[in-house]
């Protein structure tokens, strides 16, 4: 028998730091300049900040291009970043800044705007703590995961990708590690987040165990 998965959880206190930005030079400027946890807590924790209450926009900062500055077609573009193809922070960082920039040759009067509502811009720390509930096989992996809350679920499939460079989730990296199960940890891996709410990604993660039992 592979390793046992232990599921965890985290908390995360989000912090100001003091910056903000009224115009697109300016959120341009804290783009290239925050912290990379800055950049995280700005983008992939908008699954679990936004989509609980249905915003269709998947960071902080393509939220605050449309509904402060009016600038749909940005918002859109932001918005169109599949942050799985990027392998660190750094280069996610870099997409976005040539997306604002890009933007200044397209519209430049869009720079003149300026918002009523600054951008703040938050940092976070995060405490990880371990929860009651254990995986020994596939099976009873399957059998927890619908009763995990969606904060241990964002920490494991969203949150861990932190420390592998975004490249994988805990779930995938313990199936394929702890029980060679390499084609579901692959398939697993694939999925497109930007596709799927929290609830969708575990509903979307399930369905995959099941096709693979099946088979």
């Amino acid at each position: 028998m592979g390793e046992v998965f232990q599921f965890r959880s985290s908390a995360s206190l989000e912090m100001l730091t003091g910056r903000k930005a009224h115009t697109l030079e300016e959120l341009l400027h804290l783009v290239r300049t925050c912290t990379e946890s800055s950049i995280f807590y700005h983008t992939f924790s908008a699954f679990l900040k936004m989509r609980e209450v249905n915003v269709p926009y998947n960071s902080d900062f393509a939220l605050w291009v449309y509904r402060e500055l009016g600038e749909k077609a940005l918002a859109e573009r932001m918005m169109a970043v599949d942050f799985s193809e990027y392998n660190t922070v750094e280069s996610l960082r870099t997409r976005l800044e040539g997306i604002i920039e890009g933007h200044k040759n397209f519209r430049p009067t869009a720079f003149e705007k300026k918002a009523d509502e600054p951008f703040y811009l938050h940092d976070v720390q995060r405490f990880v703590y371990l929860t009651d509930k254990f995986a020994y096989d596939l099976k009873s992996f399957r059998e927890i995961l619908p009763t995990i809350s969606l904060y241990s679920l964002y920490y494991h499939f969203i949150e861990s990708r932190l420390e592998t460079k975004l490249q994988t989730d805990d779930f995938s990296n313990w199936i394929e590690k702890s029980l060679g199960l390499s084609g579901l940890a692959h398939r697993i891996r694939g999925i497109d987040i930007s596709a799927y709410d929290l609830e969708g990604l575990r509903g979307r993660i399930i369905s995959l165990i099941d096709e693979d039992v099946r088979t």
